[in-house]
């Protein structure tokens, strides 16, 4: 598969699946920017509060990143060079959904690359407003199916862990591993692929009785079963959690081994552990509380979950299909990404069911 058709069509894994439980009471949401263009992807908040989101390659959007003003508009982030591509001007992002900000306002912005622009991370200062740094994505660390969907930002130890869920079919062929950068040096490590909490779930899922998948060559109905995808690191960057896409488990493995480079794939299986329960889910983000805050596509909500509990935090059929991107403002304020990704003809059997009504919303855990 060449890396262009890689980035269309894994890009078409960007999704989740299944149910959940029910709560008597649904948290207050409100709607900080309404679109319709494009599906926005994931979003960041800065420490001085600017909202930094990436958009669905799978839109084929021009600006890959764009920063959402007050009045919900949307401009170039952090340039117009950088965000309209590789193909215009002298730099650009390739295509992106991973993107996180530090506490000194560093946003981190994962490239995928595409059919002539290898991957790669950029770090924009946005107090500077200048370029902090590019770290390439070496080739020896990625594979022909490689889909770099998301990533947690471990501040205290200088790493990136990037969660690499492969894309190809059938779902046994999978690769998923995780991809251990060190900010400072640039080194990379490949860990742990197909690793058996990676891999894929065979449940289905289905959405409004409409199945999440697309036609194979003869024209059959095939569901998307895909693997890792999710990734969070809480605040106090001790744990970084994962979870498969319509997986029912969210794991957990301390941050501490994956940045020591002198444990192997076998010491590092080892301490991974079941953390709590989850749906089918595309992203999900963790509190100071020990709480993962994880969309629930198959029921139009944001589910929380811990160690002893798993609920309905909100719940709307209209505001929450597809609830994707998840972060935290400076004040605790969480903010939710919500695109329909499920009815893109490469998620829905090649029709386009969407309204083009996209939101990002607040509310207060």
């Amino acid at each position: 598969m060449t890396p262009t058709k890689l980035l269309t069509s894994a890009i078409a894994l960007s999704f989740a699946f299944a149910a959940q439980t029910s709560a008597d009471a649904s948290a207050d949401l409100t709607t900080f920017a309404e679109i319709s263009d494009t599906r926005p992807g994931n979003i960041t908040v800065t420490p001085d509060n600017r909202v930094i989101i990436t958009q669905q390659p799978l839109d084929g959007p021009t600006l890959r990143v764009v920063e959402v003003l007050e009045d919900g508009t949307k401009v170039p982030f952090p340039t117009q060079d950088w965000a309209d591509g590789p193909e215009t001007g002298e730099v650009g992002i390739a295509g992106s959904i991973g993107i996180k900000s530090d506490a000194n306002g560093i946003v981190w912005i994962l490239d995928m690359g595409g059919a002539d622009s290898a991957p790669k991370l950029v770090g924009w200062d946005t107090q500077a407003d200048a370029l902090h740094k590019i770290i390439d994505i070496p080739s020896d660390v990625v594979t022909p199916i490689s889909f770099l969907q998301d990533f947690a930002l471990d501040e205290e130890r200088g790493q990136i862990y990037i969660a690499d869920m492969t894309f190809t079919a059938p779902a046994a062929d999978l690769k998923p591993a995780l991809i251990v950068i060190d900010i400072e040096t640039g080194a990379a490590r490949r860990l742990l692929e197909a690793t058996k909490r990676f891999m894929a779930s065979d449940e289905d899922v289905v959405i409004d009785g409409n199945l999440v998948g697309f036609k194979d060559a003869e024209g059959n109905a095939t569901p998307w079963h895909l693997s890792m995808n999710a990734i969070s690191i809480d605040p106090t960057f001790e744990n970084v959690y994962f979870g498969t896409m319509n997986g029912r488990d969210i794991w957990s493995i301390p941050a501490a081994a994956l940045a020591d480079a002198s444990q192997d794939d076998t010491a590092l299986a080892a301490q991974i552990t079941r953390y709590a329960e989850k749906g089918p889910n595309d992203g999900f983000i963790i509190d100071g509380e020990g709480r993962v805050f994880s969309g629930d596509v198959t029921r139009n909500a944001v589910t929380v979950s811990t160690p002893d509990s798993f609920e309905v935090f909100a719940q709307d059929d209209t505001l929450l299909r597809w609830a994707d991107g998840f972060a935290f403002a400076p004040d605790g304020t969480l903010y939710i990404v919500a695109n329909q990704l499920h009815t893109h003809p490469a998620l829905n059997m090649g029709e386009d069911g969407s309204d083009h009504a996209y939101v990002i919303l607040t509310t207060q855990p």
